[in-house]
């Protein structure tokens, strides 16, 4: 009898803490999988309804390139602004293919997204990178800086299959 009240104490501890974590996220949202934000960042074309921002090292490649409508400002300071210069975006995104390549991996175009389901905005970075955002005060967006732990996206279904890679 003992065994079965600690079974279902273990099991209840357990639910709490999922939805206790689940409850945290609340409220945020994150990068959803697009390709037509993937050809865009290929393609080196620049969106004049966008503020472009880099996350990661200045002097060597960015982790993240994110483009947020200007009808939002970001709410932090994280986050580098990028002039809207093509020959710079085209010199960034091609670093950033060339050491995704280096390990093996892509980078991928993301739409961003409010946990109301709203696009504030567009990414480009590697499948391992994750983001969350949300919606502050007066139009603003708290974008946080990317953690790169591994994440569940999956390719499946993206019409373009294997690991990604379109020989660009």
């Amino acid at each position: 009898m003992q065994t079965a009240i600690q079974k279902y104490g273990v099991l209840l501890l357990s639910a709490l803490v999922i939805f206790g974590c689940a409850g945290m996220l609340n409220g945020f949202g994150t990068n959803v999988l697009d390709d037509n934000v993937w050809d865009k960042f290929e393609t080196f074309q620049i969106d004049p309804d966008m503020n472009y921002y880099a996350s990661g090292p200045q002097d060597a490649y960015p982790i993240v390139i994110m483009g947020l409508k200007k009808q939002y400002e970001l709410d932090n300071d994280l986050w580098r602004p990028l002039p809207p210069d093509p020959k710079l975006f085209k010199d960034l995104v091609k670093r950033m293919q060339s050491e995704a390549q280096k390990i093996g991996s892509v980078q991928r175009g993301f739409v961003l997204k409010l946990s109301e389901g709203q696009d504030v905005g567009v990414s480009y970075c590697r499948l391992t990178v994750r983001m969350s955002l949300k919606m502050g005060e007066d139009n603003k967006v708290i974008v946080n800086t990317p953690d790169m732990m591994e994440n569940s996206y999956t390719i499946e279904g993206s019409g373009r299959g294997g690991r990604g890679g379109r020989g660009r």
